[in-house]
């Protein structure tokens, strides 16, 4: 056996080759085979336990639902050139995003009654417009309004989305269950 394996490497190898009649670049395509299938049972073991805890649901959920709004917020936006375009001069000035032109928007799909929120929280500081249709009594320009303002000031406190305008106490009263800092 060569000497370029590591001692116990080697002695695999070798032990491949006393069981099968092959060579020993031929033994290590079949350790390597064999180091895969093994992985990817434990790896496949691990992530069916993974997924079954409730705990990891809601994380997986969180994590797909941040990964849908920077989606958005990449059609929405675009920091500097296209393929098609000159450079942006604002952005060679400032390190700024600029709004994509008005050949591209975002849509916003409509929802049924359905889709509204039964249970679960709304996080106030990182909901995309989506999130926000969810909410009891919020169209498309409420979530709007919530988004400005939370773009002017973060909300500290869940009462402070009553700061804007068209949010009162009845309003705040159906949706606070489902909002969360």
């Amino acid at each position: 056996m060569s000497t370029r394996f590591p001692k116990p490497i080697a002695k695999i190898l070798t032990a491949i080759q006393a069981l099968l009649p092959i060579t020993q670049s031929e033994a290590v395509i079949v350790l390597v085979l064999l180091l895969g299938l093994t992985a990817g049972l434990v790896f496949k073991h691990l992530s069916a336990t993974f997924d079954t805890t409730p705990h990891n649901a809601a994380l997986r959920s969180e994590v797909l639902r941040l990964a849908d709004s920077l989606a958005n917020a990449e059609r929405a936006t675009f920091v500097g050139t296209t393929p098609d375009a000159e450079p942006v001069l604002e952005l060679a000035t400032a390190d700024t995003l600029v709004q994509k032109p008005l050949r591209f928007s975002v849509q916003v799909t409509p929802r049924t009654k359905s889709e509204k929120i039964t249970s679960g929280k709304i996080r106030l500081n990182s909901a995309t417009i989506q999130d926000l249709l969810r909410l009891p009594g919020v169209g498309e320009a409420t979530a709007k309004k919530i988004l400005e303002a939370r773009r002017e000031r973060a909300f500290k406190r869940i009462e402070d989305i009553m700061r804007v305008k068209g949010i009162g106490k009845k309003k705040f009263t159906a949706m606070q269950p489902f909002l969360a800092l």
